[in-house]
């Protein structure tokens, strides 16, 4: 494998900088100081390049052949996701236990509080009426105290007394409302521990809202005791304090298999934040009591899952077990029957591959020959047709190369007969654009001296595209070339080009055609019209149609072709077309037509013949704009001098 220069200079670089911070550091010495800096910074520059450099290296080796890079695929579709789903459902589960475990322990403090009597130990009682304490047991809270959140409890809640917690519960009683207050004592924990089967732990505390968002903080009630000499960010919830008097344990019944395995180790754990009603310590402003509980996987399932019955929750447990394996079985076989897959594919790719690589060389004779009834099987009889057709079609390209070469000629004979633009001729200059669709167009013009002494300019249009189009359109160009130095008429030979036309065995094919004769001493100019489209003329900046309606040569036997003579004098201009120019249409199928043509001559009008006509061009090339051109476009300007 070939290294980049790129490459190498980071590998100088990284043992470079590995040379002088071993030198530096030999026998714990730090002698260079902050001079190693920069070989530190360049080290590690150079090692994560590097490491960059190979993961893209290893890659691209990996996904270079189809079968490494399917098993690749797969490997990301159908491995990595099983780790990451299991993670999720871990997390999934632990989230769950923690609301589960919380709420438990909240409801069983409820009803606790709900359950105490006054008189009782650990039990104190007040009364409230119109948002004050009337009369009171509680030492923190004398009578005349405003007690406005009494009227608020719907329920047990918290109260947070000098860092420990009371739940107060209020009951209606003779038009006031009666509070009892319960202390939460280790006594009455282990009750709670004994009733939900959880290790149980109580603290008080307040919570601090984060300008930066970074979460909520929960750190001790500032009351009496000991405080911390540091709080550090986010939330502790003393989870991990395992002193003798911080948890009340449920005892032996709720885990008769205590820390056997990791399923009845107690480290499955809960919480459940509950913002006080009342705190009665001034420095808190929002306290909170903090339930917290743990326990062992195995409990919690056993609670989860408990029924009337033990075998009932057995069989839950079971069932549940036993749609986990199925699922992993099948998604098992899944990855098998791919792999599977992905070998008996990348073994027929393989066979295509050589022997496209075979046909590359020239050998068309190569075959796949594959026996396989599915898809990459038919692929591979289709690449074996394939092969067979190449080498029918190299003969039937080699014939096509053959005539297109021949077109090509043809185009270029055809355009050399052609007169050229810019030239000039007894009493007018004559400017042209030739453009066919094909290689060989219908379309053809010509500049022919007369034997009286005129000029005759020929414009014809043959219907059809081609070769064939091209040879018709070549033979009456010479036709009409030859009957107008015989001094034929433009009429008698419109006529004769008819009744040639109808000898012929198809009459599917038709043209039309505009003779313009000019006599250059008169200034009169005689126009024949056999179903072409009618010339312009510009005469002092006004524009003329000069029409001659008739019917095309070869659509009838005996029509009629109409001639007729025009005057002209110096600066006109005579403009004739075949009509691919007006039908030049647009994207939507809008072509160009008679009105913007006449539109722009008249705003043209002003121009040079060589002007006039890059107008025009440039104007139907904007319409148009980029449609591929249906018909032969043809333009004939003719400046009178």
């Amino acid at each position: 494998m070939t290294l980049r220069k790129s490459t190498k200079v980071w590998i100088g670089i990284f043992v470079l900088g590995i040379g002088v911070i071993a030198l530096d550091r030999r026998g714990g010495g730090d002698r260079l100081g902050a001079i190693a800096i920069p070989f530190w910074l360049g080290c590690i520059a150079a090692a994560a390049f590097l490491a960059a450099r190979a993961t893209a290296v290893a890659f691209r080796l990996i996904v270079h052949r189809l079968t490494l890079r399917l098993a690749f695929s797969y490997f990301l579709i159908g491995i990595v996701p099983i780790p990451l789903l299991a993670f999720l459902l871990c997390l999934v589960g632990y989230l769950v236990a923690n609301q589960v475990m919380g709420s438990k322990v909240l409801r069983e403090a409820e009803a606790l509080a709900e359950a105490a009597r006054a008189g009782s130990p650990g039990v104190l009682s007040a009364r409230a009426a119109g948002g004050s304490i009337v009369e009171s047991e509680a030492p923190w809270l004398p009578a005349g105290s405003v007690a406005d959140w009494a009227a608020r409890l719907e329920a047990p809640r918290p109260v947070v007394v000098n860092k420990h917690v009371w739940m107060v519960c209020g009951r209606e009683e003779r038009g006031s409302l009666r509070l009892i207050f319960l202390l939460l004592d280790p006594a009455r924990l282990g009750e709670i521990a004994r009733r939900t089967g959880y290790s149980v732990r109580l603290q008080a505390g307040s919570t601090r809202g984060r300008s930066d968002r970074r979460g909520l903080t929960v750190g001790p009630a500032p009351g009496k005791g000991p405080a911390p000499s540091t709080a550090k960010p986010g939330v502790d919830l003393g989870m991990n304090d395992d002193k003798a008097d911080a948890w009340a344990k449920p005892g032996e019944e709720a885990n008769p298999n205590p820390a056997r395995g990791i399923l009845d180790s107690s480290w499955l754990g809960g919480f459940r934040l509950e913002p006080a009603a009342a705190s009665f310590e001034p420095a808190v402003e929002k306290p909170v009591a903090v339930f917290l509980a743990r326990t062992s996987p195995r409990v919690f399932a056993r609670q989860l899952f408990r029924q009337g019955l033990p075998e009932v929750g057995g069989v839950l447990l079971a069932v549940l077990a036993a749609l986990a394996g199925s699922l992993l079985f099948v998604y098992l076989i899944a990855l098998i029957i791919a792999f599977v897959l992905v070998g008996t594919i990348t073994r027929n790719v393989n066979k295509l591959t050589r022997a496209a690589q075979a046909i590359g060389r020239g050998d068309f004779a190569v075959r796949v020959n594959s026996r396989s009834r599915e898809q990459i099987g038919d692929l591979a009889r289709s690449f074996d047709a394939m092969a067979g057709s190449i080498q029918r079609l190299l003969l039937e390209t080699a014939k096509k190369e053959k005539i297109d070469a021949e077109l090509s000629v043809a185009r270029a004979i055809q355009r050399s007969l052609l007169p050229e633009s810019g030239e000039s001729w007894p009493g007018f200059r004559v400017v042209s654009h030739f453009e066919p669709v094909a290689e060989v167009g219908g379309d053809f013009y010509d500049v022919v001296a007369t034997a009286n002494g005129a000029t005759a300019v020929v414009l014809g249009d043959v219907s059809g595209h081609g070769l064939p189009t091209g040879l018709i359109a070549s033979a009456a160009r010479a036709s009409i070339s030859t009957l107008i130095e015989l001094g034929t008429s433009g009429p008698e030979i419109c006529a004769r080009l008819a009744r040639r036309s109808l000898r012929g065995e198809s009459r599917r094919t038709f043209l039309t055609l505009a003779l313009f004769v000019y006599d250059a001493a008169r200034r009169v100019g005689t126009l024949t019209n056999a179903g072409h489209p009618a010339p312009y003329r510009i005469s002092q900046g006004n524009v003329d149609r000069l029409a001659l309606p008739a019917l095309p040569i070869g659509l009838m036997s005996q029509p009629v072709f109409p001639s007729k003579e025009f005057e002209f004098a110096p600066g006109d201009r005579l403009i004739l077309f075949t009509d691919g120019i007006v039908e030049a249409t647009d994207p939507g199928g809008d072509p160009f037509g008679y009105e913007r043509l006449e539109a722009l001559l008249a705003s043209e009008a002003s121009k040079t013949a060589g002007d006039l006509l890059a107008a025009i061009l440039a104007a139907v090339a904007v319409h148009a704009g980029g449609a591929v051109a249906e018909d032969d476009c043809t333009l004939v300007l003719l400046a009178i001098e």
